[in-house]
């Protein structure tokens, strides 16, 4: 086949296979690749991510390689720099289970991974993928656990996806307090979704703190906000004409958001809301998670107390997790960007009681220790914080 034949199946199909038993798939929900060169004699692979127009970074790859012999290195040239080259890359045998690469090295304008494959049709991603599939089954295995939690549709996507989010609203009096947890506003933050996970198994646990915490807080998590893109496979971050998180606003673009603003809005209004808190990853250069918070503009004493105390209870004990946790809150106020009053925590602190804590938390994804485990262990460690902060209320 000449090599210009070649060059146009690459760029037309997510699926290649150059007359070889070797084949490079990303026809599945959040696959993304363009592959420009494929070797199999020499068990070269290079590729990029691949860019949807208008719908973001193009940062997030993952796809699937059929017809490997298992123990075989491969190596593989991913082309890119910044948000879209991770120093390890995430292999799985099944798609559900993942574990780091060795790191890759620079050869050029490509990050080479040299890589033993495991098995015959090996996966191969960005971070350990988390998809709208993986939502659902969380939600759906969380209400049939019957620790109270009920699952439940958001709202539809703007592509008509359903938008799973669970639920915990023990009966009692208006001073129970409420708490909004959501993660994935950018898709292409797969970890902030394992953090969300890690938190809602641990919620669902025997532990007595998790057990107290359901059963006297209300409690919303919603695993993944920008459903199209992490289904499409883009990375959604600075999609035209904004984001997620650029659109928390009286006029709201998604679905998404206007429903989960209608839901912080009542919450606020039947009772005490307490806590919002946004699950996100970083830039690559973020060895250590950290805060980001609202500017004192929008911080009054009570906030601002809550605030620092909330934040002292995550040093405890996120601190100590392996990723660790930064102990400056960032601000993200007017220096930070034009729309910085449609981001999220910043909408809720004005659309919320006065007290309540509302952050954006940033999960290292740049990590030795940002693997599926670390990132379930540290959604786990912060459920184990709120319950603490909760419980110290004066």
């Amino acid at each position: 086949m000449p090599s210009a034949t070649r060059l146009v199946l690459v760029l037309l199909f997510g699926s290649i296979d150059l007359d070889a038993k070797v084949k490079v798939d990303s026809d599945f929900p959040g696959g993304s690749v363009v592959v420009d060169e494929l070797d199999e004699k020499a068990r070269t692979l290079r590729f990029r991510p691949k860019n949807y127009k208008n719908k973001g970074w193009a940062c997030w790859w993952s796809f699937k390689v059929y017809g490997l012999k298992p123990g075989e290195v491969w190596k593989l040239g991913l082309q890119g720099s910044g948000f879209a080259v991770p120093k390890r890359a995430s292999v799985s045998s099944d798609g559900k289970t993942w574990k780091h690469s060795a790191p890759g090295k620079r050869s050029g304008k490509l990050h080479v991974y040299e890589i033993e494959v495991p098995a015959e049709t090996t996966w191969f991603a960005w971070g350990p993928a988390f998809v709208l599939a993986d939502a659902k089954r969380l939600v759906e295995n969380t209400a049939k656990a019957k620790v109270g939690a009920k699952a439940y549709v958001l709202c539809k996507s703007q592509e008509g996806h359903e938008v799973p989010a669970l639920r915990w609203e023990p009966k009692g009096n208006n001073n129970q307090p409420a708490l909004w947890i959501q993660a994935r506003q950018h898709a292409w933050e797969a970890g902030s979704s394992w953090v969300c996970q890690g938190l809602v198994e641990w919620l669902a646990s025997n532990d007595q703190a998790a057990v107290k915490l359901r059963q006297t807080a209300r409690i919303h998590i919603v695993p993944i906000m920008d459903v199209d893109n992490v289904e499409r496979g883009a990375g959604g971050k600075n999609q035209i004409p904004h984001d997620h998180n650029r659109d928390w606003s009286d006029q709201p673009r998604y679905p998404e958001v206007a429903a989960a603003q209608d839901c912080i809005k009542r919450l606020n209004k039947e009772g005490t809301f307490a806590l919002f808190l946004d699950l996100h990853n970083p830039g690559p250069g973020d060895g250590k998670p950290f805060f980001f918070g609202s500017p004192d503009s929008h911080l009054n004493p009570k906030r601002k107390e809550n605030q620092k105390r909330f934040h002292e209870h995550c040093l405890k004990t996120l601190g100590k997790h392996p990723l660790g946790l930064s102990e400056k809150v960032r601000v993200t106020g007017a220096g930070y960007h034009p729309l910085w009053r449609r981001i999220s925590k910043n909408w809720v602190a004005e659309n919320t009681t006065a007290h309540s804590v509302n952050l954006t938390l940033e999960t290292t994804w740049n990590s030795p220790h940002s693997t599926l485990q670390g990132y379930l262990n540290y959604g786990a460690t912060l459920g184990q914080s709120i319950a603490s902060y909760l419980e110290s209320a004066p």
